[in-house]
């Protein structure tokens, strides 16, 4: 199978064919990312991000433009993001649900209950996953366990670890979207 008709395939929402695509591509953006900002952990959950955003802007992709140039894209703007939003927050970097600012003094208090809606509404959605999906966001954001840690914990392999965060990642925009 060619790699024109894995994107034809997976733009049509065919699991086998997306996670094919990320198993591709997966060791390009991450070490792409990885050559820029030198951090395993950052450069692995900024990769992860970016097959977030590949896949559901599959739709809008251009055969016209290469697709591997396409994703790096994706991977260095996604790179970038992140990069200007690290100063402004302690972030443990996988973990896009500790809202804590650096300076917490500056906090009014306004902000400590958007904060705390903002987590119940997190923890919420978490409920709403199917047990598969909700082990393995507990153990990599509320754990902080690696990825490695997860593989061993679970009894999985590595990229089916990163593929699981990700479908996580993805079902849990989906809820927190619909519920917005």
């Amino acid at each position: 199978m060619t790699l024109d008709q894995i994107i034809v395939d997976a733009k049509k929402g065919k699991r086998n064919a997306q996670n094919l695509l990320i198993e591709l591509l997966w060791s390009q953006v991450y070490y792409y990312v990885f050559l820029k900002i030198k951090n395993e952990e950052e450069a692995e959950d900024i990769t992860i991000e970016t097959f977030t955003k590949v896949l559901s802007k599959l739709k809008l992709y251009n055969e016209d433009f290469d697709f591997k140039t396409w994703v790096i894209s994706i991977a260095h703007n996604t790179m970038i993001d992140h990069i200007r939003k690290t100063p402004e927050l302690n972030l443990s970097i996988d973990d896009g649900f500790n809202f804590r600012m650096l300076n917490d003094s500056e906090k009014s208090p306004e902000d400590y209950l958007i904060l705390k809606q903002d987590t119940d509404k997190v923890l919420k959605a978490i409920d709403l996953l199917s047990p598969k999906y909700k082990r393995i966001v507990e153990l990599r954001f509320l754990e902080d366990k690696t990825y490695k840690e997860l593989a061993e914990d679970l009894g999985l392999s590595l990229p089916n670890v990163k593929v699981r965060v990700l479908r996580a990642r993805q079902l849990l925009a989906e809820i927190l979207e619909k519920e917005a």
